[in-house]
């Protein structure tokens, strides 16, 4: 039960987390993140807690495939690499993060176009002032995925196994984004 509980959810808290959020996203929180106007997207801006793992990964992952593509982090320094064991899984994806250098929030520029792509849904809070106009717009990178998760656990000092799996939801939500914006 562990290993599987390990390599799907991350931890017992990822579990109850993701549980929650289903719950929210059912009730309708998440409603309002559903409508993207997808004809004013010009560029995927991925946003994690560190910018060193999860949103890395997404934005090295849509760059294979468009040019307009950034990430940040709501809490980290600008300047950090990827995480070690995010580069070695993202390898074993097909997407190389090895010049990846991390971006915060505050040092973020906000254009005219940005999807904003949050993997939580506590980010919220730190990107509210970035969206005070309708130049920008937000979702949640998971409700994307074939199999909506509004939570994509953060991996960070987890197993690889895990790693793994939230990298496969992320390029499933990817995918379906690409699809869906129609990006250069």
């Amino acid at each position: 039960m562990k290993n599987w509980l390990d390599s799907n959810y991350g931890t017992h808290r990822g579990i109850i987390r993701l549980w929650i959020s289903l719950i929210k996203f059912h009730l309708g929180h998440y409603r309002q993140y559903e409508n993207v106007q997808w004809d004013r997207v010009e560029r995927l801006v991925f946003v994690c807690l560190g910018n060193i793992c999860r949103s890395p990964f997404g934005h090295h992952y849509a760059a294979k495939s468009i040019e307009s593509v950034a990430s940040i982090g709501v809490s980290t320094t600008t300047g950090a690499p990827a995480d070690p064991q995010a580069i070695k899984v993202a390898q074993l994806n097909g997407v190389d993060m090895t010049t990846h250098i991390a971006t915060n929030i505050d040092d973020y520029q906000a254009r005219k176009g940005d999807l904003l792509l949050m993997v939580e849904d506590r980010h919220l809070a730190k990107l509210g002032n970035l969206v005070k106009s309708d130049d920008v717009q937000i979702t949640m990178l998971g409700l994307w995925g074939n199999k909506r998760f509004p939570l994509l656990y953060d991996p960070h000092h987890l197993s690889d196994e895990y790693f793994d799996t939230c990298f496969k939801r992320i390029i499933n939500a990817v995918d379906n984004i690409l699809a869906k914006a129609k990006l250069n």
